[in-house]
């Protein structure tokens, strides 16, 4: 004896059936739902724990009362025609201090050996198959110019990089999608699954002002981040250049208003007032 769907609706079984079926796709909806909703942390680790919780204040091999102030030097060998690090090694030569002036989106903690801890990321998430990783900014990281740090500068800056560094294009060849997904939210997508290392790699992107680099000079020019430049560059990190003679040296000054300076990863860092970085095409000389 056979049942047509015509017999089931007209015995009223089919009427009975459907609250029942209605409960289980939802439970199966919720299941799912549980189980894709991002779990968030504040560090990442290729191998081993994490050491530092959540909650950490400042890493432990820094002194959080250290005195600020001081003028530090340091020797470079060589000279520079550059800021602009996203032609760094293409076109001209990048002045080395320029990576003082920005910041990324994780920082490494100097007694552990693979771990990240949230900088200018306020959470990541990724899941177990590590074929994604969200990155959530937080919301009082600034520019040196007060304005905030935002998911089109991170998508800009990515954007940027691999167009015009061989290096960075290389670097990140395995996010094949990078897109806003919340107010805050920054999601990349990577070409393959299993792939642990990819959302720590991802953590290391150096984010530049989208808004400056799109803006005009002090002579009225478009900027052109394809191009070199010697323009003191926004930043967003501890230090901002204060003032440089081409090719032979950069003086950085410690930014007082840094929004950073209570950030656990930056506790008891950054204390020099200045920092001067003087070149030379001898190593003799430089003695």
């Amino acid at each position: 004896m056979s049942i047509s769907r015509r017999d089931l609706l007209q015995s009223g079984a089919f009427v009975a059936t459907v609250p029942m079926l209605k409960a289980v796709g939802l439970d199966v909806i919720a299941s799912a739902q549980a189980q894709t909703a991002p779990e968030w942390k504040h560090a990442l680790s290729l191998f081993g724990d994490i050491k530092y919780p959540a909650d950490f204040r400042r890493f432990d091999y820094v002194n959080p009362d250290a005195p600020k102030g001081g003028i530090a030097r340091q020797i470079s060998i060589g000279t520079f025609d550059n800021f602009n690090l996203a032609v760094a090694g293409v076109k001209g030569t990048i002045a080395p201090a320029v990576g003082l002036i920005y910041e990324t989106l994780m920082a490494r903690s100097l007694d552990e050996a693979t771990t990240q801890y949230c900088l200018l990321a306020e959470s990541v998430s990724h899941p177990d198959d590590h074929s994604w990783v969200i990155y959530r900014l937080r919301k009082d990281a600034k520019w040196h110019d007060g304005k905030p740090v935002t998911p089109e500068d991170v998508l800009f800056s990515l954007e940027s990089l691999k167009k015009y560094s061989p290096m960075y294009s290389s670097y990140y060849k395995h996010v094949v999608k990078a897109e806003k997904v919340g107010s805050h939210d920054i999601k990349f997508t990577f070409d393959a699954p299993g792939n642990r290392e990819l959302p720590t790699i991802v953590g290391e992107l150096t984010v530049l002002p989208k808004h400056w680099w799109e803006g005009k000079d002090s002579e009225g020019r478009n900027r052109d981040i394809g191009a070199t430049t010697l323009e003191k560059p926004l930043g967003s990190g501890p230090y901002a250049i204060k003032d440089f003679v081409a090719g032979r040296a950069v003086t950085l000054e410690r930014v007082k208003n840094y929004w950073g300076e209570k950030a656990p990863t930056r506790v008891g860092q950054n204390n020099f007032d200045e920092m001067r970085f003087e070149f030379f095409r001898d190593t003799t000389v430089s003695l």
